[in-house]
């Protein structure tokens, strides 16, 4: 499910800087405008080098932050994988403890996966003043308490048979089983500063500036290539920023859940 507020922010930051750059590429021509007519020449020149210099550190910010996005993205799917690996060996590990307990700790851990899939299609929302994902707080202190049970549960099995060896495999794959969650519940976290993005923003509508001052030789405005230039960085602006967040926008990772899906399946 697209979060609205997260989809609302993103487009308004989008709109925001498309608008702000057409506005600052006409002030930027008019300024050129001028500085022709003071110098009395056709055609800017000897500023060239200031132009390619601030127009190669956009493009570099831009490519940090989208191969960025994009690496977190890549971990995002495979830390789904591997979370989805992890629970399949310790329910199947479970069958080392005694019959009752190992039924008893089966299905409390099939229900822990149900609430690791509900929490990530519905649990996940997005805090504007932290500027990261939030998990709910009912589908954690849930999951805080399965885990709890299926802990206490497998140390109390292990136990009365006095830490047989199937204890030596299921206690570490369990262990495995929390320690996916936890690198996954810390990958909603995990973005560049914001200052980065406020850094490619300012770029952006500098190297706007710049570009409506190089346009300035021209009699009449090229809106064809104003508005392209605009709405190329605006969308490369808003992509970057929905990898970021992809249990939200419209670039999903959800596909991947059906790993989980179909280990849930295995275990009914």
């Amino acid at each position: 499910m697209i979060e609205l507020a997260f989809l609302l922010f993103s487009s308004a930051v989008s709109v925001g800087f498309f608008i702000g750059s057409l506005i600052l590429m006409s002030v930027g021509r008019r300024l050129g405008a001028r500085y022709l007519v003071r110098e009395k020449a056709a055609a800017v020149v000897g500023l060239n080098a200031v132009e390619g210099a601030i127009f190669a550190l956009m493009g570099l910010v831009l490519a940090f932050a989208i191969s960025g996005a994009l690496q977190r993205f890549d971990e995002r799917k495979q830390l789904i994988l591997q979370e989805a690996n992890a629970i399949s060996t310790a329910y199947d590990r479970l069958d080392l403890l005694p019959s009752e307990a190992a039924l008893a700790l089966k299905s409390k851990l099939k229900t822990y996966l149900g609430a690791r899939i509900d929490l990530y299609r519905s649990g996940i929302g997005f805090s504007l003043w932290e500027g990261a994902e939030v998990a709910s707080r009912d589908h954690t202190t849930s999951l805080s308490k399965l885990k709890d049970e299926i802990w206490d549960g497998a140390v109390t099995a292990c136990a009365a048979v006095e830490k047989g060896p199937g204890c030596v495999l299921l206690l570490p794959s369990l262990n495995t089983v929390f320690d996916a969650a936890r690198l996954r519940n810390g990958a909603n976290e995990r973005h560049p500063p914001q200052v980065i993005y406020v850094m490619l923003f300012g770029l952006g509508l500098g190297s706007s500036l710049l570009a409506g001052f190089g346009m300035a030789a021209t009699r009449t405005r090229s809106w064809v290539h104003m508005i392209t230039f605009a709405a190329a960085l605006a969308l490369a602006l808003f992509i970057v920023t929905d990898i970021e967040f992809p249990r939200l926008g419209l670039i999903r990772v959800d596909h991947f859940d059906h790993f989980l899906h179909s280990v849930l399946e295995q275990m009914r």
